[in-house]
């Protein structure tokens, strides 16, 4: 009888082991899921601070080169202007 009930705690001390081992594997993957989340956390950062970084950029280059597009416009018409008067 004794033996038997020594059977059984020993069967349900395996199936505890089995569950812990099994909730051991299980954090292991969580915790790696959470390093790779914040490694791509990281490399967004840097994507955006890059992208931040070109849309200034090109914000500069366009208003740049919308106003040398105006002051070629006003050469041209004063040029025009001019070539009109005197021919």
């Amino acid at each position: 009888m004794i033996d038997k009930r020594f059977d059984r705690i020993e069967a349900k001390l395996d199936q505890v082991v089995d569950t812990l081992a099994e909730l051991a594997r299980i954090d292991e993957k969580v915790n790696s899921s959470h390093h790779r989340i914040d490694r791509h956390q990281v490399r967004l950062d840097h994507l955006e601070d890059a992208q931040r970084t070109v849309t200034e950029k090109l914000t500069t280059y366009a208003s740049r080169g919308m106003l040398i597009e105006r002051a070629a416009w006003i050469v041209f018409a004063a040029l025009v202007t001019t070539s009109a008067k005197f021919f």
